[in-house]
């Protein structure tokens, strides 16, 4: 099974008409075999070569398309290699070329057909971006109250500017503020401590102009620990605020 090579431009020659117009032999055998092939839509001839011969390679092809083009630049179309084994052996004996440039009969042109005008279309507004709520925050551990105290850190105060950043613009509907501690002391101090500071904490989110219809702040003492409170690391994770905000 033959192997075609095509160069560009590339000319496809089915239904052609091929005219013999050449041969050369030798004692070996025919060298090459020149015949002329018509294409349709094309006016320049266009040749067929094939080098046969013993002896011979695809320089002959190339050869005799220089002779019979003479002055005229080669424009190679077609090349048929040959297979060995399953493999192209890169010496096409057989070459389709033409002498000077391809022309090629242009159709008919045929009369503009009158477009009808297209209305414009009104430009499409961009899509406001819909913004997210940060729906908790939580403070916990040591850096965001004095000890024993309601007053807030500046560790505290950064994360709820950062918060009412975040939900500058939202209209929410509640925010509840829960204040826990851990178990050391009466449990009456505890409950008070951790309602002072999560009023402290509405506090400061009402006063930093935080749009929300309805504040709700309770302390709840030592109850809910989220960790053992018989280590450090333990009760200084249970001394929290948890905040939580809930949109419309």
């Amino acid at each position: 099974m033959n192997t075609t090579l095509s160069k560009s431009p590339r000319v496809l020659l089915l239904g052609a008409l091929v005219t013999f117009l050449a041969a050369c032999t030798t004692q070996s055998g025919p060298t090459y075999t020149l015949r002329a092939v018509s294409v349709p839509n094309q006016q320049a001839p266009i040749y067929r070569v094939n080098c046969e011969g013993l002896f011979e390679s695809a320089k002959s092809c190339v050869r005799v398309a220089g002779e019979t083009c003479k002055t005229q630049p080669v424009t190679w179309l077609e090349a048929v290699d040959r297979v060995s084994d399953a493999a192209p052996k890169k010496d096409p004996r057989e070459l389709t070329f033409m002498c000077g440039k391809p022309v090629v009969e242009q159709p008919v042109s045929q009369p503009p057909v009158a477009q009808q005008p297209v209305p414009p279309q009104p430009a499409a507004q961009p899509q406001a971006k819909q913004a997210v709520p940060q729906v908790r925050l939580l403070l916990q551990g040591n850096a965001n109250f004095a000890t024993d105290s309601a007053m807030l850190s500046p560790i505290a105060k950064k994360n709820l500017d950062h918060f009412m950043s975040v939900n500058q613009g939202i209209n929410l509907h509640r925010l509840t503020v829960v204040g826990y501690t851990d178990a050391t002391g009466s449990e009456a101090h505890n409950l008070n401590l951790s309602q002072a500071r999560a009023a402290a904490v509405v506090q400061y989110l009402r006063d930093g102009g935080l749009h929300v219809d309805q504040f709700v702040a309770r302390g709840l003492g030592s109850a809910d620990p989220v960790a053992s409170n018989a280590t450090a690391e333990g009760r200084m994770q249970n001394r929290r605020v948890d905040v939580r905000v809930f949109a419309e």
